[in-house]
């Protein structure tokens, strides 16, 4: 398994947002819950979001993000991925 950084930015579309919203936070947390996800939060200002999610390879990681509502309702304009190595703190192994 492996971490990844997800750093999504989101559409200036507030309706859109405003209607994903609910099915974008039951979805993440399952994956909180099943262990996937292990931090998700928006930007305060609310332009995007960032999640670290453990997945096996990218494949894995691509087949979760196109779950999320965010990403299928067009939330999402735009998505970066960094493997993330977790030395210190509560993920660090």
């Amino acid at each position: 398994m492996a971490f990844f950084t997800v750093v999504w930015k989101y559409t200036d579309d507030a309706e859109l947002i405003e209607a994903a919203r609910g099915p974008h936070g039951a979805y993440l947390k399952e994956q909180v819950a099943d262990g996937v996800v292990r931090v998700a939060g928006p930007f305060e200002d609310g332009t995007g979001g960032i999640l670290v999610v453990e997945a096996g390879d990218r494949t894995e990681l691509k087949s979760l993000l196109d779950g999320d509502p965010y990403v299928a309702q067009g939330v999402v304009v735009d998505s970066q991925i960094f493997p993330f190595k977790p030395v210190l703190g509560a993920l660090a192994g």
